[in-house]
């Protein structure tokens, strides 16, 4: 509930006239026919009831349904007898202006905004039926006793029956027994759009044929007397094709002695208010702009393709054009509404006789029904790639245009309707990330792979507070004489399900997150206060830390003050802290990074150039740089550890090592395995190590005693 009420927050807000929902409710009131003063404020209410909805969770959208039918009493469309006609115009502008606007006053996805929205027009459409059934009900109430009376007008007089048949504006027709029309009034003639009737015709010639057999079969009730009146739903079809859609009320007329003669039959058209209703449930389903399926009822395709006996498989090629963006930003949403339009008879035209959808803004769906396997989908799917080949003329614009598609298909004995939408939508992701213009199919192997990174990334930002970081620290070892001169701080994750993870495993998503701030952070600060512990033990022998520091963190504009701050709160000399750097770290903004290395090296801490030889680093560039120390790459020194050492990277060490000390830097080498690469180490002048030779990485407490042991050695 914290979400609903962070989310409903501003629009809940009262006493500020300008708050988003009441500027919102103002814009929705103009869309009305009336001029209610009242209104803004009742459709302000009904905005902050969306606005709770929206933010619940979990998110249940047919909770706005009740919304759609308060929506109907709200005034918007007018009064009662103003609301069906006012509706068709009100409703398809109110989920555009909902639609577009919803996400930005609410802080809700786009997804919840439409199926809420779609909810909203249910409850809407269901309360406007309600009502219209109930209007019918009285019309039919009075209609029965005007029946009644023309019954009793036929015993009491035959003019008197004869102006109400021939001028009333009820539609009124005389059956016999056997099903024959025997006389229409004129205003059933003038509704059946024909003249009176020269001679008996059958019922069943007016009627819609898909309602024939329900009418022969309610007929034979009605001259049974089971019941003597019947009210039913019937479609009539006049000469010219137009369907009819109304209310009957059809009851049996009896002589004095109780037999029946025939029928009377009483016709209400009620074709506008259905029609109305029918335009509107395709609102709330097609796209306005293509009147191609929307989302929703892409949805429900697929729901109804699991449905047993549908299908036994199901593919979707889900498509995201690719610079629609820059069309509209270039020359304006109307063309870019025509491309729309273009692209969706293209695509109509490659899916051939398969379903297309249109689900968003730029994105489109072709449902297949029962493929063969996966490749059936993928071959359609480069149809419609195909389809783009040939670029769009509109307006006089030649424009090129890509598209993006993500393929998916599974059976549906085992598979579910949202798990492949959701595999579409990701291989989708994928064809977008590799930069588009391409298709891709579903991987499950990938998807879980990076669904476990996606859940790592959704653990990282608590992980600092929860205390689930931890640091080992490995030995820099001097290898002229095998004392240890220092310790790299390595940070691992005790992740609560996964288990300990390494670095490889989180740190480049914690960078791309912004994690790696606060997490560089608390590296820093323990890995200090640590070595400060070390001092107190063991005085001018305790080794110095040294700390990866990433391109990041490095960035940061007050990187250096954090830096100096630490060393002050845990009392670690200045000279007893390395920061270890990347090429990659100088890289980025140049001239601020050199900044904060030449402020931290004048503060008294060491720097060292990590993974050298490996990028772009060239003498010129090496000498700007205020460090202190190199690393020399691993890649270089594994090839010392064979009996015949690599000439090459013999030669590349030599020089790296000769280079560096004549720039007076001291030269550390990564991954030292064996005592032969540490011997041919020490014989091309490397002044430190550190690999497994040396120890594997341990916790904080080991390091007095490897202190102890390398001086007692």
């Amino acid at each position: 509930m914290v979400a609903a009420r962070s989310m409903a927050g501003p629009a809940g807000a009262s006493g500020g006239t300008d708050s988003p929902v009441d500027v919102l409710a103002a814009r929705w009131a103009e869309l009305g026919p009336g001029a209610d003063a009242a209104l803004p404020a009742r459709l302000a209410t009904l905005l902050r009831r969306l606005g709770t909805t929206l933010g619940a969770e979990p998110f249940w959208p047919m909770a706005a349904r009740d919304i759609g039918a308060d929506l109907l009493t709200s005034g918007l469309c007018g009064t009662a007898a103003e609301v069906a006609e006012a509706a068709e115009e009100v409703l398809p502008a109110t989920l555009r202006l909902l639609r577009r606007e919803g996400t930005r006053t609410f802080g809700a996805p786009p997804d919840r905004v439409a199926a809420a929205l779609d909810e909203l027009v249910t409850g809407f459409c269901a309360a406007l039926r309600d009502r219209a059934v109930a209007a019918q009900s009285d019309l039919l109430r009075s209609t029965l006793r005007e029946q009644e009376g023309v019954a009793r007008a036929l015993a009491l007089s035959e003019t008197h029956f004869r102006t109400v048949y021939t001028q009333g504006a009820v539609g009124i027709g005389i059956t016999s027994l056997d099903g024959l029309v025997l006389d229409l009034n004129p205003a059933l003639c003038g509704m059946f759009g024909i003249g009176p009737l020269d001679q008996p015709r059958p019922v069943t010639d007016f009627v819609h044929p898909d309602d024939v057999a329900d009418v022969v079969q309610r007929y034979q009730r009605l001259v049974r007397g089971e019941p003597d009146v019947m009210r039913m739903e019937l479609r009539f079809v006049r000469p010219d094709g137009l369907v009819l859609f109304t209310d009957v009320v059809a009851s049996i007329v009896r002589d004095d002695r109780g037999a029946p003669t025939h029928l009377l039959v009483v016709v209400e058209d009620r074709s506008e208010r259905t029609r109305l209703r029918l335009r509107l449930q395709r609102a709330a389903y097609h796209d306005q702009l293509t009147q191609l399926p929307n989302r929703s009822l892409t949805e429900q395709w697929v729901q109804r393709a699991f449905e047993p006996g549908s299908a036994q498989r199901v593919g979707i090629c889900a498509l995201d054009l690719d610079g629609l963006t820059r069309i509209n930003d270039g020359l304006g949403h109307q063309v870019g509404d025509q491309v729309l339009l273009a692209v969706a008879a293209r695509l109509q035209m490659a899916a051939s006789e398969h379903v297309v959808t249109r689900t968003g803004g730029d994105e489109f769906a072709v449902l297949v029904a029962d493929p063969a396997d996966v490749d059936e989908v993928c071959r359609i799917a480069d149809r419609v790639l195909d389809a783009f080949a040939t670029p769009f003329l509109v307006r006089g614009h030649a424009l090129s245009l890509t598209a993006s598609i993500g393929v998916a298909a599974a059976p549906t004995a085992v598979a579910c309707p949202e798990e492949l939408i959701r595999a579409a939508d990701v291989a989708l992701s994928w064809a977008k990330a590799h930069g588009g213009a391409r298709r891709v199919v579903f991987d499950p192997e990938r998807d879980a792979g990076e669904s476990a990174r996606f859940a790592l990334l959704a653990g990282l930002p608590g992980a600092v507070e929860r205390g689930e970081f931890r640091l080992v620290h490995q030995p820099l070892v001097d290898l002229a004489d095998g004392r240890l001169r220092g310790v790299e701080a390595l940070v691992r994750w005790q992740h609560p399900v996964q288990g300990l993870l390494g670095p490889g495993r989180f740190i480049e998503l914690a960078e791309h997150s912004g994690a790696i701030v606060p997490l560089g952070e608390w590296v820093l600060r323990t890995a200090c206060a640590q070595a400060a512990g070390w001092v107190r033990e063991l005085g001018d022998a305790a080794p110095f830390v040294s700390v990866n520091v990433s391109p990041v963190q490095l960035a940061e504009p007050d990187f250096a003050r954090v830096v100096t701050e630490v060393l002050d709160a845990t009392g670690l000399a200045p000279e007893r802290l390395q920061l270890e750097i990347t090429e990659q770290a100088v890289l980025g903004d140049e001239t601020t990074t050199l900044a904060a290395l030449g402020a931290l090296r004048a503060a008294g801490v060491r720097l060292a150039l990590d993974d050298f030889g490996t990028g772009w680093s060239s003498l010129a560039w090496l000498r700007r740089l205020p460090v202190h120390a190199l690393k020399i790459d691993g890649s270089f020194v594994d090839g010392l550890r064979h009996p015949v050492a690599d000439p090459m990277d013999s030669a590349i060490i030599g020089a790296l090592v000769g280079m560096a000390h004549a720039l007076g830097l001291e030269v550390t080498a990564e991954w030292v395995e064996t005592e032969r690469q540490a011997e041919r180490l020490t014989e091309l002048g490397c002044d430190l190590g550190q690999g497994r030779w040396f120890g594997d990485a341990g916790p904080a407490e080991w390091v007095t005693g490897l202190v102890r042991r390398s001086i007692e050695a």
